[in-house]
């Protein structure tokens, strides 16, 4: 029998509230289904991590939030103790999916052993940074960052084709090792099945409201600010008052200063409860101009919801403008999203339309076509005659 690939993947965030965090979790349980030999390796202190058997959570010497993203830890792991992990599993190739310390030190180690390495572009880290430091010598200190630390990498996948040239011009790799990963999700956890009217009576929102929904972090680089004074300027114009701007995601909300505006924020929610939210609401609305694919877009749409997003970054990809999903729309124009959040709002028929056009684009995006490029991706990279079994 021929040889199978082995993959050792490094994270920094895996026990998180992110499409990151996600997406590598569903990889893992795709390589367990089907028997791939794929392995990852995480360092967290937090409680609600997946406990299965390639994943390895290296106990952190040291940690501290992050800055400008306090739900995600820096820490500082036992370099002894992921040398020994790695020199237990003995991979074929190494996968670094985050350029924080836990990457660091997966990239060092695959230098140590002359062994192939590959990554993962999940964030578009400069514009992050410029977001938060909207200084420009600061947001190219960052490219040259991510130039170093990439710089010796044999391929670099991408969610979506709109970062192909983007992560090329930030990393400097040459434009034929950068790689487009098929995106996709777990439908089986996101879909119309989990539509549950009753659910709002838990969150003491009236069931007879249209709700928009935003999830993720409540932070400037999702352009979360922006999005309550856009919908603010709707509510006040719009003469339909039942209608609800549902938060779900970390972060903090004056909750008493957005009352006024119906807006109702969640928290954290995971599992069952974050997908009977998903398909429960009405249309989506996500304006980041900094996520490399958009899960949670992916996410809504899989859930049977017309989607709202920017014109920059990943989400609008997943728009096929012969059956569209939602808008995609510039995010300094207030006009237009407002304008938009009320044609969707307004007309029912509308965002069952799109609703439609949206289950079917992502209906072709399970998360099991995802798995089979990650792996094949990482084949070619090798250059290797395996087989997947």
């Amino acid at each position: 029998m021929k040889k199978k690939i082995k993959v050792l993947l490094f994270t920094d965030t895996l026990c998180d509230l992110n499409g990151v965090s996600r997406f590598i979790q569903d990889m893992a349980k795709e390589a367990i289904k089907k028997e791939v030999q794929l392995f990852i390796i995480t360092s967290t202190a937090k409680e609600d991590c997946p406990t299965l058997p390639n994943i390895y959570n290296i106990k952190p010497l040291l940690k501290m939030e992050m800055p400008f993203y306090n739900q995600l830890d820096l820490v500082f792991p036992s370099y002894r103790e992921i040398k020994r992990v790695c020199e237990e599993i003995q991979p074929d190739i190494i996968h670094i999916s985050t350029p924080g310390l836990v990457g660091f030190f997966g990239r060092s180690i695959a230098k140590k052993i002359n062994i192939p390495i590959v990554g993962t572009y999940h964030t578009d880290f400069p514009k992050f940074i410029y977001n938060n430091i909207p200084i420009r010598w600061v947001e190219q200190l960052t490219i040259h960052i991510m130039r170093y630390f990439y710089k010796n990498f044999t391929a670099l996948f991408v969610r979506s084709n709109e970062y192909m040239k983007i992560t090329q011009k930030h990393t400097h790799l040459p434009q034929e090792h950068i790689h487009v990963l098929q995106a996709g999700i777990d439908t089986s956890k996101f879909n119309t099945n989990y539509k549950s009217i009753n659910i709002w009576d838990e969150y003491n929102v009236p069931q007879n409201h249209t709700k928009a929904l935003y999830v993720g972090r409540l932070t400037k680089e999702k352009n979360f600010p922006l999005l309550l004074e856009y919908w603010s300027t709707y509510f006040t114009l719009s003469q339909n008052k039942n209608i609800s701007l549902i938060v779900v995601g970390s972060g903090k909300l004056n909750e008493e200063k957005y009352a006024s505006f119906n807006v109702k924020f969640l928290g954290e929610k995971r599992g069952e409860a974050l997908s009977k939210i998903y398909a429960s609401a009405d249309l989506f609305l996500f304006p980041s101009t900094t996520d490399t694919l958009g899960q949670v877009a992916m996410e809504a749409m899989s859930s049977g919801l017309s989607v709202i997003v920017s014109n920059k970054g990943g989400p609008k990809t997943l728009i096929d403008q012969n059956k569209p999903a939602g808008y995609v729309l510039d995010t300094k124009n207030k006009e237009l999203w407002v304008e938009s959040i009320h044609q969707l709002i307004s007309n029912p028929a509308l965002r069952k339309k799109m609703a439609n056009n949206g289950i079917s684009t992502i209906q072709n995006m399970g998360i099991e076509k995802s798995f089979e490029s990650f792996i094949d991706k990482h084949i070619e990279v090798l250059n290797k005659d395996v087989i997947i079994l």
